[in-house]
């Protein structure tokens, strides 16, 4: 039965977002790129009362080449690894084909 919601570790995502791009090898980590405001916010608890708040956001997500003692870093070739290369098909030999008229 198909769920309404799917959690990812960050090595998961990370996993993901590798194989999306064809990265096959490196080690690879993420950056979150977020942005905060500053606002006049009202508390569920008591809404006649105005607090100072913060709002963050979440901008962007880049995938960044990283150390590979680097914390929280994938190995590219261990999370997506390139797939064995399949033998070309040996090829069928034909009859000969007359080229005579008879």
């Amino acid at each position: 039965m198909p769920t309404s919601e799917h959690k990812y570790s960050i090595e998961e995502l990370l996993g993901a977002l590798l194989r999306d791009q064809g990265i096959h090898e490196g080690h690879w980590a993420l950056n979150v790129e977020f942005s905060a405001t500053g606002a006049a916010v009202k508390p569920q608890d008591n809404p006649a009362r105005t607090l100072p708040g913060l709002i963050v956001s979440v901008n962007s997500a880049t995938l960044m080449r990283a150390d590979s003692t680097a914390a929280g870093a994938v190995d590219a070739a261990v999370v997506n690894p390139r797939k064995a290369a399949a033998s070309p098909k040996p090829m069928r030999s034909r009859k000969p084909v007359s080229t005579t008229l008879q």
